[in-house]
């Protein structure tokens, strides 16, 4: 069965531009993008503050093995997505796409957290 690849090199090619930095040529990013992105970041920062704390409660108060490493990997998870959307802050739907994933990790640490 053949395996079409044709899709998957596009994506190969077209990841990198998507987070590169901006140079002179591209064009400046509308201030109101710049301020959405920033006030969903902001956000999502002390929603992972609550996260991270109740998380803190939860490793003190009883040992679950699995409970420390979930915590630290939908954490990671989620803060890897908000430095993927500041770091394409040019691009025009990517962050918000990347800050959309990073709220569903911050619902997860929530979940988590709340068991």
């Amino acid at each position: 069965m053949p395996v079409d690849v044709s899709q998957l090199r596009r994506i190969g090619r077209q990841l990198p531009d998507a987070f590169r930095l901006p140079t002179e040529a591209d064009p400046r990013p509308a201030n109101r993008h710049i301020a959405a992105v920033c006030a969903w970041a902001a956000a999502l920062g002390l929603g992972g503050m609550a996260v991270a704390l109740r998380a803190f409660v939860g490793l003190i108060a009883q040992y679950r093995g699995w409970y420390g490493p979930t915590v630290v990997t939908v954490g990671l998870l989620g803060l890897a997505c908000t430095i993927g959307a500041f770091a394409s802050v040019h691009r025009r739907r990517l962050p918000f796409a990347l800050l959309g994933a990073a709220s569903v990790s911050l619902l997860i640490g929530w979940v988590i957290t709340g068991l």
